[in-house]
């Protein structure tokens, strides 16, 4: 689907379909492909000539956030975040001064806010192809926050979820799927990140007060997301930890107790073994109290044991 956004010398925004639709002069554009056909992508390469390089990298997956200079225009490459799936989604943005052509395969949230933002607005003709794009930003680096403020309430979570009665194999498990998620979408906030720390320091891009002031802003909410991120991995880090150790900590108090108990039972077994032998001569063998005596020795031989072991504070 192909949808279409254009300023006329008259400051006046119109709503088509294609670009090639366009008949009159205008200041500027915006076209909205999404999920396009191979008939529509032609546009990329006929109509606006870009560099197939470029069309290649909308065209293909999973590309990290980015910009590259072309000759008569900018390539951009944002990540959102699926609002079901939470899943990063990739949106390209071709632009200049003289339009601005955004890219996604499915639909993107971020691009309809911007959309019906331009279109409520009542200074519409005071917006540029740059302030249309850095709308998107800002909208796609808002949308992190319901992830990270999840994923940060699962961790808080831990805690509470400890009094319950669930085994440690359990938490262990969804431990490392929360780390796994906190993985995911810090490999989408930090590339975004520094892409925006790079159009503020360079000077590739020329900016506006206002533009400027709106990408300290993003730039604030990406640091802060980055912030929660890692905080939250570190509380996951020593959650793990505090249960790895924990679960140590048990089994060595079973190998210790099972190992006291064998201790214990070895010079019993040594003595029971001793006679149970088959010889007839033997000494004490046919002695009256003999079978006494054995059981004497060895209840003497527990209980010192066992006596030797609490001054040692080995139970």
């Amino acid at each position: 689907m192909i949808r279409t956004l254009y300023m006329n010398e008259q400051n006046e925004l119109h709503r088509c379909n294609s670009p090639e639709d366009i008949q009159t002069e205008n200041k500027w554009m915006w076209v909205d492909f999404e999920s396009a056909t191979s008939e529509e992508m032609r546009l990329l390469r006929t109509y606006f000539n870009f560099h197939p390089i470029s069309i290649e990298d909308a065209t293909s997956v999973n590309q990290r956030p980015k910009f590259k200079e072309y000759d008569h225009y900018l390539f951009f490459v944002f990540q959102a975040i699926d609002l079901k799936s939470m899943k990063p989604e990739e949106i390209d943005v071709f632009i200049n001064n003289d339009y601005i052509v955004t890219f996604h395969k499915e639909n993107a949230e971020e691009v309809d806010k911007a959309w019906r933002n331009l279109q409520n607005s009542t200074l519409k003709a005071k917006h540029s192809t740059h302030d249309i794009m850095y709308s998107i930003l800002d909208a796609t680096v808002d949308n992190y926050f319901p992830f990270v403020y999840e994923l940060e309430e699962k961790v808080f979570s831990f805690e509470d979820r400890h009094s319950v009665n669930i085994s440690t194999e359990e938490l262990i498990e969804e431990t490392f799927d929360l780390r796994e998620d906190l993985l995911m979408i810090r490999r989408t906030v930090n590339p975004m990140k520094d892409l925006v720390y790079r159009v503020l320091e360079g000077r590739l891009v020329s900016l506006s007060k206002k533009q400027r002031i709106l990408l300290h802003h993003i730039n604030d909410h990406l640091v802060r997301q980055v912030e929660m991120i890692e905080s939250s991995r570190e509380m996951t880090a020593d959650i793990r930890d505090n249960y790895i150790s924990l679960n140590s900590f048990k089994m060595n108090n079973i190998m210790k107790i099972l190992t006291i108990y064998s201790v214990i039972f070895m010079p019993l077994t040594l003595i029971a073994g001793i006679y149970g032998m088959n010889f007839d001569i033997m000494p004490e063998l046919h002695w009256n109290f003999g079978y006494l005596a054995v059981w004497l020795v060895m209840i003497f031989i527990t209980i010192g044991m066992i006596i030797y072991f609490k001054k040692k504070h080995w139970f």
